[in-house]
């Protein structure tokens, strides 16, 4: 077709709907098969604060994993050549509330717990 787009040295080219967007918030919805991640801006009308979605994504459980690694290595040379990102407290991940009920002797649930809390402090101490 001769108004399509060639492929850029890299091998990319953008689709026709392709847009740009900002997202200050990213809400995760995970199924067995995949990550879909809806992406919003936080608004505030009349005082009151709240989600503007615009967009949604969905990739494999294989994308994420591998999105984790190249997103923490976009991070740390960012931190490395400008310095530390500082998080706002209210921004902070709250601290996780151990299992209770019946998912208090769930191995699971006992596991899950232990990786956020981990997650967290090691993340925790990451910043300035």
């Amino acid at each position: 077709m001769p108004d399509e787009q060639q492929p850029d040295k890299k091998g990319f080219v953008r689709h026709e709907n392709f847009e740009s967007w900002y997202a200050n918030n990213i809400q995760f919805i995970p199924s067995a098969w995949d990550l879909r991640m809806v992406f919003g801006e936080l608004d505030v009308q009349d005082g009151n604060g709240f989600v503007r979605q615009h967009t949604a994504m969905t990739v494999s459980w294989v994308q994420a994993k591998l999105m984790i690694y190249f997103l923490s290595l976009q991070v740390y040379v960012h931190e490395l050549t400008e310095g530390k990102i500082a998080i706002p407290p209210g921004a902070l991940p709250p601290e996780p509330t151990p299992p209770t009920g019946e998912l208090e002797t769930d191995p699971i649930a006992i596991q899950v717990y232990e990786q956020i809390k981990k997650a967290r402090e090691e993340f925790v101490a990451t910043l300035p």
